[in-house]
């Protein structure tokens, strides 16, 4: 089973619960999972008015100087840390959290925090994993998971709008040579995680809309994406003064190896 549904199921004990430890063990040995009913479709559409309203002058074909170009038609852009799309609700979700720390471990960090774009008109992406394979291919195919996406659809990821092709074990196998992918459908109020060495791509968007999906990066607190922030103006994490301060007790450590305690 590719799918975990977590409505109904309360946020406490989480950490130990059988669904995550279920999802977890999915996670490792196919390189990814699906979290239904993460959140309410109510409180995503509310999320998705908010992105158009704030984020509106960034939907356009071209690279900027805080956008990166990771396909025909599709962008890589950062979110900010302020409104709902900020939320520790997005970022911090439980069930997601419980899951993450359960794959990486109860040090892991946000190392990125942003949205994908696909436009209308998106054809398929290029077939590939978020970052370098550690090591050789032959030691990082038996390592455990040292990052992980995670990505929440504002709009429903399906045949129309396009999803995110992803091809199960191909961490382990270190190719994706020889093997059909898998094309989920993703609905808004669920989630979609994968293993940075994954072999995924973006399928094509034939609607009629953008179709942005809000992205984090978690990672083991040594690591740092190496390849997707290497143009000097496209910021990993944008924050106000005082954010990381204002954070519970609990969620500071996910901004552990940011230097300045803003």
């Amino acid at each position: 089973m590719n799918r975990f549904d977590f409505s109904g199921i309360p946020i406490e004990g989480l950490a130990t619960s059988l669904q995550i430890q279920a999802a977890s063990d999915w996670f490792t040995r196919y390189g990814y999972v699906i979290l239904d009913n993460v959140e309410s479709p109510e409180k995503i559409r509310s999320l998705r008015a908010e992105f158009f309203e704030n984020y509106k002058d960034q939907i356009r074909d071209q690279e900027a100087a805080d956008s990166l170009e990771v396909g025909a038609r599709r962008f890589m852009i950062p979110l900010r840390f302020s409104g709902g799309l900020g939320a520790p609700t997005v970022f911090a979700n439980p069930y997601v959290l419980a899951l993450m720390r359960s794959v990486l471990d109860e040090a892991a960090i946000i190392d990125a925090f942003g949205a994908i774009l696909s436009l209308n008109g998106a054809e398929d992406q290029h077939i590939h994993h978020d970052g370098p394979i550690l090591f050789n291919s032959e030691i990082s195919r038996l390592l455990p998971a040292y990052a992980l996406t995670f990505a929440l659809p504002l709009v429903d990821m399906n045949d129309l709008s396009g999803t995110t092709a992803i091809w199960p074990g191909s961490h382990r196998r270190g190719n994706y040579e020889g093997q059909e992918p898998l094309h989920p459908e993703v609905p808004v109020g669920s989630c979609m995680l994968w293993d940075y060495r994954t072999f995924h791509s973006g399928t094509a968007n034939r609607s009629d809309h953008v179709r942005p999906m809000v992205y984090a990066t978690y990672a083991r607190r040594w690591y740092q994406d190496p390849v997707n922030f290497r143009k000097e103006t496209l910021p990993r994490l944008v924050f106000e003064p005082g954010f990381i301060r204002g954070l519970p007790d609990d969620l500071r450590p996910l901004f552990a190896h940011v230097r300045s305690t803003g």
